[in-house]
């Protein structure tokens, strides 16, 4: 009992301070007490996805390195996406690089690789059982489950691998081609489904989780 009134002082106190703050955005989902508790105990456990708006190739000029940059593209993106589970706080690109491809995630970031997170639309739609999973096929769409509608950037091979041939000089030179991602694909090349000049703009695919 304690604990339920504790959760409700903080996420009142925590609503004042978001409608009384001049930076709050109305669009933001994170000042909105009702979303808010809806996202902790209704959203069932995952890795969710959720689309950003379109970029240039150059990829690593928003932070000081391309994994920093997509970082920052990533969070500054989640809070006007349509992810149902906004509450999540670990935030990744799916977007492959030179040290972190995405094959390798699980290894190099910690994230959950069991059937206890499968990976899921922004609302809930399940793409696949499993992180490692998604490379193999999906039980639908990336546009079905309400992730994009458009191709987007992930610098990747076949796998979840790096494309070495097809990654925006690793994110810094849009004369470059750089592999992207088909929102209508369900096989494993979803992931490389083209490879455009990187002058073009595209989105990125985020995921989020909580723990």
């Amino acid at each position: 009992m304690k604990k339920s009134f504790y959760l409700f002082s903080f996420l009142l106190l925590f609503s004042n301070a978001c409608m009384s703050s001049d930076v709050c955005s109305d669009t933001d989902k994170s000042c909105n007490t009702k979303e808010l508790l809806f996202s902790i105990f209704s959203t069932p456990k995952g890795i969710y996805l959720y689309s950003t708006q379109s970029y240039q190739g150059d990829l690593a000029k928003y932070g000081s390195s391309l994994e920093d940059s997509l970082q920052n593209i990533c969070t500054s993106n989640k809070l006007f996406s349509n992810i149902t589970d906004f509450s999540c706080s670990n935030v990744l690109p799916v977007v492959s690089t030179s040290t972190n491809a995405l094959y390798n995630f699980a290894t190099n970031y910690g994230l959950p690789n069991s059937t206890d997170y499968p990976v899921r639309g922004p609302k809930g739609d399940l793409l696949t059982t499993s992180w490692s999973n998604l490379f193999t096929s999906l039980a639908v769409t990336l546009e079905a489950a309400g992730v994009t509608s458009q191709t987007f950037w992930t610098f990747s091979g076949s796998g979840g691998t790096y494309n070495s041939a097809d990654n925006c000089s690793n994110g810094t030179d849009i004369s470059f081609t750089g592999a992207i991602g088909s929102p209508t694909d369900s096989t494993s090349i979803w992931v490389n489904s083209g490879a455009p000049v990187c002058s073009e703009s595209h989105p990125i695919i985020c995921l989020c989780y909580r723990n």
